[in-house]
């Protein structure tokens, strides 16, 4: 059997003859594309770089540094944190931390409007015109009935915003989030990205947003945000004695104070005494006063001790690359995506000219593979 061939020449001749169709296709694929491209909105990158301290491990830390050089990681050996570098990253992924975000005070570019970035990212992002199709379309479906935890809620709120220190935005409880919450808070971490270089322990983070000024303040605030994550792990224990001592130094002060009046008031009521009874009692206040003195010195001691350990565990972030507000969007490529399209179009177009002789030089193949 004679196998089918497509020659170049037959090709261009057909492809010439049918121009008119090519023409249109094309010309409706550019209108389409760049139709559709144009109703999505632009976006803007930032990115900080940020070389964060470690705690070092003596020997163990000098031997994962050299292996680091080659390409290999010995994991946590290099630090005596529970929360190395290397999980850094995972720390975007808890919803606490992204809550805390929320809060952040945001400015757009051209200062019309000054706004937390939880109003911002609700209320203030530019959509598709098709989004509130989608949008109603899925309001629609049927939804699963959601558990009322509304006094679960209200009741441990409290609590879990004292113990982790923060103020969330009002109604946004990362404990208990709603549906539209949840949403946003996906939005969010799929918006801001931090990567680890396991070879030199520098961390980007970058931040995605439709303005490039909410993009690099928010990629700034972000680094913020993590340094002060980070110091409140390592200075958790430290910063717990600070306050014991601080409140043994003022029950010491208040117990020196009391003695000290105890003792000047007896002295100068019994001034002219020479009974050896009044002296003795006099030698006794005067040495509850004096213990009570060394005990609040010594207890001071410790404070400063304690103080001085805080700063000690409090890390350092070397900034290797501020945050800039940048020029050009990164996103979406209109040129690249129409130009692209209409390619797809332009080849699809052939394929369907010569679909007859591609589906014979097909068949004509698969046979002769057969034989």
């Amino acid at each position: 059997m004679k196998q089918t061939t497509i020659r170049l020449s037959d090709i261009a001749g057909r492809c010439w003859k049918r121009r008119k169709l090519l023409l249109t296709n094309f010309a409706i694929a550019f209108v389409v594309s760049a139709a559709y491209i144009l109703c999505i909105p632009r976006y803007y990158k930032a990115q900080v770089r940020v070389a964060p301290e470690e705690t070092s491990g003596g020997s163990v830390s000098s031997l994962a540094t050299i292996a680091s050089n080659f390409g290999v990681d010995l994991g946590g050996a290099s630090t005596t944190d529970a929360i190395s570098p290397e999980l850094y990253p995972d720390v975007f992924e808890s919803n606490d931390f992204i809550v805390d975000l929320l809060s952040i005070e945001v400015c757009k570019a051209d200062g019309s409007l000054k706004t937390t970035y939880y109003d911002y990212m609700l209320h203030h992002q530019q959509t598709t015109p098709w989004h509130p199709v989608v949008s109603w379309l899925k309001s629609l479906l049927p939804k699963p009935s959601a558990p009322d935890v509304s006094a679960a809620k209200s009741q441990g709120k409290g609590e879990r915003l004292a113990q982790n220190g923060r103020k969330y935005v009002e109604g946004l409880d990362p404990f208990c989030l709603t549906m539209r919450q949840t949403m946003l808070v996906k939005t969010v971490k799929e918006n801001i990205s931090c990567q680890i270089d396991k070879k030199n322990n520098v961390l980007s983070i970058r931040v995605t947003d439709q303005d490039p000024l909410i993009a690099a303040s928010m990629a700034d605030s972000v680094r913020v945000r993590l340094q002060e994550y980070i110091t409140a792990y390592r200075t958790s224990k430290a910063r717990v004695d600070v306050a014991y001592y601080e409140q043994l130094v003022k029950q010491s002060l208040d117990a020196y104070v009391k003695s000290q009046r105890e003792y000047a008031t007896y002295a100068d009521s019994h001034k002219e005494s020479v009974l050896a009874m009044v002296s003795t009692e006099e030698t006794k206040l005067e040495n509850e006063m004096e213990g009570c003195y060394a005990t609040y010195n010594a207890l001071r001691t410790q404070l400063q001790s304690a103080q001085a350990k805080v700063q000690e565990r409090t890390p350092a972030f070397t900034v290797l690359e501020i945050a800039t507000v940048p020029v050009k969007p990164a996103g979406p490529k209109r040129m690249i995506f129409v130009g692209g399209m209409c390619m797809l179009t332009l080849l699809g177009s052939v394929v369907w000219l010569f679909r007859r002789e591609l589906k014979q030089y097909l068949s004509d193949d698969s046979e002769s593979a057969s034989e």
